[in-house]
């Protein structure tokens, strides 16, 4: 007897005799075989992996948060108290974060009388971007002998962000790509201490000068930086000197003139060690007094 086969008018097989059976268990063999290769293939992540983070982190993160966007303004008290109160944690952990930020030189801690953002009379301003301009100009010249193809694309990539920052007017992310930048070409010098120095000096001067100013942050300022990319890339020698300075005392110049049009005249003579106008008690508690 003969077991007759056909195809279907939609593609599928029609099994008459006993090669149904045969049928049947190779379409189940086939169907594990898919499953089974489906399963090993490698999976998408649908979310990135989160890092585990302290609660301390998550506070210094916060209070950054703040000062990027200019919640907290430059001279403003910190009171660990009412912070610990909003963010629902305990005041020691405040405190730690505090020390932190200090350590990174977004704020200062007056004993017994508060801690308070970090600011900055003109003179500070202008003798800060002075040292910015020789070490920095020092971290690229020495950058220049160790920088690689893979270094100068993920210059470029930064560069990119701060300059799509500057078209649509983010100033925190601007602040953010911008300073990873610079800390970058820092870091390239090879020289760690170079670039601790200028991180700790730096930190502070890039975030307050800016957001005290109210200057908009554009992304002709961002392009700026495709100078010095290019001078690492192509430029030798005096060529190289040259650009390097330009730019960054093309920098220094934008943001000094800027503060000088808006620090007022009584505070343009003050000393980073002196009291703020209006003195605080213990942890940032308003207390009556001069500067």
């Amino acid at each position: 007897m003969h077991n007759n086969i056909s195809l279907c008018s939609g593609g599928g097989i029609e099994t008459f005799g006993n090669k149904v059976e045969v049928v049947y268990k190779r379409s189940e063999r086939g169907l594990m075989d898919s499953r089974r290769s489906q399963s090993e293939l490698p999976k998408t992540a649908a979310f990135p992996q989160i890092a585990p983070i302290s609660l301390k982190d998550g506070v210094i993160n916060a209070l950054k948060d703040a000062l990027l966007e200019g919640r907290l303004r430059p001279g403003q008290a910190i009171v660990e108290r009412d912070v610990a109160q909003q963010m629902n944690v305990g005041t020691p952990v405040v405190r730690e974060a505090l020390i932190s930020l200090e350590g990174q030189g977004f704020v200062r801690r007056v004993p017994n009388t508060g801690t308070y953002v970090t600011e900055f009379s003109t003179d500070e301003i202008r003798q800060l971007y002075q040292i910015r301009v020789e070490l920095e100009s020092l971290a690229l010249h020495w950058a220049r002998e160790r920088v690689t193809d893979d270094d100068l694309a993920e210059l470029t990539r930064l560069v990119d962000q701060v300059v799509k920052a500057g078209e649509r007017s983010d100033k925190k992310v601007f602040l953010e790509r911008d300073f990873a930048f610079h800390r970058l070409c820092w870091k390239l010098s090879g020289n760690r201490f170079l670039a601790e120095t200028l991180e700790r000096l730096m930190t502070p001067l890039f975030v307050f000068v800016v957001m005290a100013s109210g200057a908009p942050l554009t992304a002709a300022m961002g392009k700026e930086h495709y100078e010095l990319i290019r001078a690492l890339r192509e430029l030798k020698g005096k060529e190289f000197t040259t650009v390097v300075n330009q730019t960054l005392q093309g920098f220094a110049s934008r943001w000094l003139n800027v503060t000088t049009q808006t620090v007022p005249p009584s505070q343009s003579k003050a000393t980073h060690s002196t009291s703020p106008r209006k003195a605080s008690g213990r942890n940032g508690s308003r207390r009556r007094g001069s500067s």
